[in-house]
């Protein structure tokens, strides 16, 4: 609305000549000096001359002049032709108004119209007199309540009076006053027929207004040409509200064709006239190098102009400066508060992002109360991001009810509107049936539409459907076309899949070159997925040329984004040491003299040449453990923390006892002064301190498990960094590292839902250590959890893996004992049990009963003794029960593993290959067989809430450390017959629904009474057949009927177990069933067995 009027100069329509007026008025006439001072003014008939214009109105108005005392006024007050005094401007008008003057108190109604309340009863007299623009401006005084009530019917009888006199700015607004209905029915047909009027009349702010008419129809047919032309004539004019809509038409195209240069200038013209739309508009130029050089602090300063004139544009546009360091320094908070200025006067961008900083508590406090309350009033205020906001809120219930056909509802008017999140996540609704009926033909549509909007986005999502045929045909040329427009767009997520396409060849020839060319793209452009790719083609050498340190650098960045293939990849770099910057091997070891043929080769006091070994300045007291140590230190191939050294035991400080083993005790000690070559490579400095029993005497066994060790060295295998000696028991003590996280058994126990590709981890890394060993030609012979150590990857405290330690019982393979077993009786194998016949296939059996472990968490028959009883079990094939979500592929190779014939079981190496093809799925491709069970298998322990060790007990006869084996060397073939497995698997049921004879017979107390081999094979084969070939026997219906029975009963076989205090865990002597009578054994209670 246009407010206030200035004077348009009143002037007599004299024909006579200047000459006329200038005799006249030198002869003191007071009525042609104002006429001569007018020709002055503006160029009539002469040339313009302000000074002289504003000399013949002094003259005039000093005669008593009306007409000039007020043009008078106006000379000084606009500062024509003398110096701007607006106190005398003042003077003048008033002199001018008291005289009755209409323009004169039109004048003065404006002076107090900007100083204080008279202005209201100046323009009364002026329109009431007659002044058309007295009859305007007091219009305005009653549409804005100035000097007087605010009454809009009042106002527009004033405008109509002035606008029917023919005043152009009355017209103007008596227009606004039809067009807002103000004080009158609304018209806009009426409203654009005094806009015309005015604008004709040569008003420029109608002129504007009747532009603004042709480009939105108001009242009239669209016509942006108009529009256009109107905007030209009042920006020509001197308005600032034309000039910046002329911008506008400028910058858009919008009737004339697109010119960003002339819309910057017209841009300029506005706001440097003061229009705060136009110093609005004009930073965004600054900002986006619209039309001119891009310059962010010219931007912000045209922004904090126009936010500060109270435009609401602008003082969101302000918040996102601040937000974003645009031009200035970054801050939240006055961000913060600009928009809230923004919010608060309405703006619904304002509000829109007003409601995020709520939301993620940006300069503010958090509160998402607030957040969604600003969202509604963006919403509402048809603000597309507000409502896309909006329906997010409803969607994941913040500070709302979760209400996804409400969500839906707002996406879809945010996706209507035009907003490309609303669009995505409208086609995402349709896709998933989330708040409406599954429709993938609509989400196709609105994937369609975005895409061809231009948008990135909406491209890859369409090349998505056309890959999976989702709401149309597959169709892989499609596929490609669009991923590539979307990549071409600089849609990161959109240059990864099409670095897919190439990679795999769909849609196009395959290219390893330009597949990771487009994924380096994407990884540098921010995607997650398109980092994770990168790496593994620079792990894989895929178009680009094998570089770890890459590969491992952009998983890095793939699993920092959350991405759970870089975050696998990641963890399979650390455990494999795959682009770590590694320690590296010591090449330059010091070099001194030979003392005996002076050459400078002598290494770790050994000399090459004559292999004489250099006297040490170190003596451990025994020869023995000093050539050993020497051996290590002048082997090449060893790096400097795999070399060994003697450790005075006065070196170690803080030595702390903390369990006792098999072959001896365990202490935890502090290395002062630890080489620093180890310190870097183990950090820190405590270590673990095996003593071992009896060794004041060193032995040749000791000897040769420390032999064994240096041997199998390797990153899997526990090292020994030294030997030492406690000088008060003299007992020797091997140095380890000291492993915080404990053995397998006590992390399994801190870590009960361990997903499955961690546990597999375990099981690679421990048999990687056992490969080793085997590759030595060496059994290990007792591996257990307790043997287990769990170690930190080098710099990453997160991924684990197994050392495999205590290598105190190993041997050569051509080695026979003639002494007892030792070890933990469930992971022995059954042929050791028997003769004590080890084997590398031995070692393989306890893998596949640590299999188990891994996979349960539990100590395998916990809640029996570790007795000649369970060993007897074990020999006729007694094995843990396995866990029903167990991956069967897992199942199949662990029992393969305890195989009760050796030769059938599998060798280190496939074990190995067959983890790290399961674990290789499970990282880089979880869509084979493998990786869907394993993946299957994590979710029903989430779901079912599994926990590994619940609810555990242990038998006290279950020992957790290494003891002497029982011997079933002299047991007699029939003693072992009640144990027969199909019977033995099938207790419970067998006793309460099927015929029990048989296996009363075996434990009968009566040996002779007792059934041979044969027989029971003989009567056990005809139930399978009969069961196989015919379901209508005696036989076969019993064993079915207890079938059904059991599902009945929702039997388990070891349901709701406790673990006896005998079910010991850690190796002991195991008991010997050799001077046991065979009578004595059988008849112990069949429910003793419960396992």
């Amino acid at each position: 609305m246009e407010t206030i009027c200035y004077n348009e100069n009143e002037t007599t329509k004299d024909n006579e000549n200047f000459q006329l007026y200038l005799k006249l008025a030198e002869a003191g006439n007071h009525i042609e000096q104002y006429n001569l001072g007018n020709c002055y003014q503006h160029g009539i008939e002469t040339t313009k001359d302000e000074e002289k214009a504003f000399q013949w109105y002094l003259k005039s108005a000093e005669g008593g002049n009306l007409l000039g005392q007020n043009n008078l006024g106006s000379c000084y007050y606009n500062g024509i032709g003398t110096t701007k005094d607006e106190e005398k401007a003042f003077q003048w008008y008033l002199k001018s108004a008291e005289g009755e003057n209409h323009s004169g108190q039109n004048n003065l109604g404006e002076c107090y119209y900007y100083g204080n309340g008279k202005a209201f009863q100046w323009y009364l007299k002026s329109a009431e007199g007659g002044n058309l623009l007295g009859q305007n401006n007091l219009g305005s005084c009653y549409y804005n309540g100035i000097g007087t009530t605010k009454d809009e019917e009042k106002a527009f009888q004033w405008y109509l009076k002035s606008a029917e006199g023919e005043n152009h700015s009355g017209q103007n607004n008596l227009g606004e006053c039809y067009y807002y209905g103000n004080g009158v029915r609304k018209d806009e047909e009426k409203a654009f027929q005094w806009y015309l009027k005015s604008a004709e009349g040569g008003s420029h702010m109608g002129q504007y207004s009747l532009g603004y008419c042709y480009l939105h129809g108001i009242g009239t047919t669209k016509d942006e040409e108009k529009a256009f032309q109107w905007y030209l004539k009042s920006a020509e004019g001197g308005n600032i509200t034309g000039q910046c809509n002329l911008g506008c038409c400028y910058q858009n195209g919008i009737g004339t064709t697109k010119d960003e240069e002339k819309a910057f200038l017209w841009y300029l013209k506005s706001a440097e006239g003061g229009n705060i739309t136009g110093q609005c508009n004009l930073g965004c130029c600054y900002q986006n190098g619209i039309g001119t050089t891009k310059d962010e602090e010219k931007a912000f300063l045209w922004y904090l102009k126009s936010a500060e004139g109270g435009n609401l544009s602008g003082q969101n546009d302000l918040g996102y400066c601040y937000r974003h360091g645009i031009g200035t320094t970054k801050d939240e908070e006055k961000a913060f508060l600009w928009y809230l200025k923004s919010a608060e006067g309405g703006d619904h961008d304002g509000q829109c992002n007003l409601g995020y900083y709520y939301q993620n508590g940006i300069g503010t406090t958090k509160d998402e109360e607030k957040a969604f309350q600003w969202y509604l009033k963006s919403a509402e205020g048809g603000n597309i991001t507000g409502q896309c906001n909006l329906g997010e809120c409803y969607y994941y219930g913040i500070e709302v009810r979760k209400d996804k056909e409400k969500a839906f509802q707002w996406y879809l008017k945010s996706a209507e509107g035009g907003c490309n999140k609303g669009q995505a996540n409208l086609g995402y609704c349709y896709q998933n049936g989330i708040g409406t009926i599954k429709d993938v033909e609509k989400a196709f549509q609105w994937y369609l539409k975005l895409a061809e909007g231009g948008n990135s986005d909406g491209q890859k999502k369409l090349g998505h459907c056309y890959r999976l045929g989702i709401g149309t045909t597959k169709d892989e040329e499609k596929t490609f076309q669009w991923y590539l427009k979307s990549a071409e767009g600089g849609n990161n997520s959109g240059q990864n899949s099409l670095g897919e396409c190439y990679y795999y060849g769909t849609g196009v020839k395959k290219d390893d070159e330009k597949a990771f060319q487009w994924y380096l793209k994407s990884a540098e452009g921010g995607s997650h997925t398109g980092q994770y790719n990168l790496g593994y083609c620079y792990q894989n050498e895929i178009g680009t040329t094998l570089d770890e340190e890459k590969a491992f650098q952009w998983y890095s960045k793939s699993a920092e984004g959350g991405y759970h293939g870089g975050q696998n990849s990641l963890g399979y770099c650390y455990r494999n040491e795959i682009g770590i910057l590694k320690i590296k091997k010591h090449q330059n070891k010091l070099k001194n003299r030979c003392h005996n043929c002076e050459e400078l080769n002598l290494q770790n006091n050994a000399c090459s040449n004559c292999e004489l070994i250099e006297i040490p300045k170190w003596t451990s007291g025994n020869g023995e453990i000093d050539k050993i140590i020497q051996m290590t230190q002048s082997d090449d191939d060893a790096k400097e923390w795999e070399i060994w050294r003697w450790i005075n035991y006065s070196k170690f400080k803080d030595i702390e006892y903390l369990a006792e083993g098999g072959f001896g005790s365990i202490w935890k000690a502090e290395w002062i002064d630890m080489p620093e070559e180890l310190f870097e490579f183990y950090k820190p400095n405590h270590v673990a301190l095996k003593k071992l029993k009896d060794s004041q005497e060193i032995s040749s066994e000791f000897l040769k498990e420390l032999k064994a060790n240096f041997q199998c060295r390797d990153r899997y295998v526990l090292p020994i960094l030294g030997i030492t000696q406690d000088p008060m028991t003299k007992e020797y003590a091997i140095v380890l590292r000291y492993m915080k996280n404990g053995n397998l058994r006590d992390f399994l126990k801190q870590n009960k839902s361990l997903p499955w590709i961690e546990r597999l981890w375990l099981l690679n890394s421990f048999i990687r250590g056992l490969e080793v060993i085997h590759s030595k030609g060496l059994i290990h012979r007792d591996l257990h959890p307790g043997n287990l150590m769990i170690t930190e990857v080098y710099n990453n405290s997160k991924h684990k893996f197994v050392r495999l330690g205590d290598l105190g019982l190993c041997r050569f393979t051509n080695e026979i004992s003639s002494s007892g077993a030792y070890g933990i009786l469930p992971y022995i194998a059954p042929e050791v049990l028997n003769k004590y016949q080890y084997t590398q296939a031995s070692d393989i059996y306890s893998v596949g009963i640590i299999m188990w472990f891994i996979s349960t968490g539990k100590i395998p028959f916990a809640i029996r003794a570790y007795d000649q009883e369970l060993a007897v079990d074990i020999f006729n094939g007694l094995r843990p029960k396995i866990n029903r979500n167990t991956p069967q592929y897992y199942v199949e190779l662990m029992e393969k593993c305890w195989h009760k014939d050796l030769t059938k079981r599998p060798n280190a190496k496939m074990i190995f290959d067959t983890s790290e093809k399961w674990i290789e799925e499970l990282t880089y491709n979880d869509k084979t067989d493998h990786s869907l069970m394993f993946l299957n298998a994590d979710q029903k322990m989430q779901d079912e809430d599994f926990e590994l060790s619940s609810a555990e007990t242990t038998h006290s006869g279950a020992y957790l450390i290494s003891h002497p084996l029982p011997s079933l060397s002299h047991i007699q073939p029939s003693s072992i017959l009640r144990f027969d497995i199909f019977l033995r698997s099938f207790e419970s049921f067998a006793l309460k629904f099927c015929n029990s004879e048989l296996m009363e017979k075996c434990w009968h107390k009566d040996l002779t009474k007792r059934p041979n081999a044969k027989m029971i094979f003989d009567t056990s084969e005809k139930w399978i057949e009969e069961l196989t070939y015919n379901d209508k026997t005696d036989h076969s219906l019993m064993f079915l009927n207890a079938d059904q029975k059991m599902q009945d009963e929702d039997f388990e076989l070891s349901s709701a177990e406790t673990t006896h205090s005998g079910a010991y865990l850690i190796s002991h002597p195991l008991p010997s069933l050799s001077h046991i009578q065979p009578s004595s054994i059988l008849r112990f209670d069949v429910n003793k067995m419960n396992f």
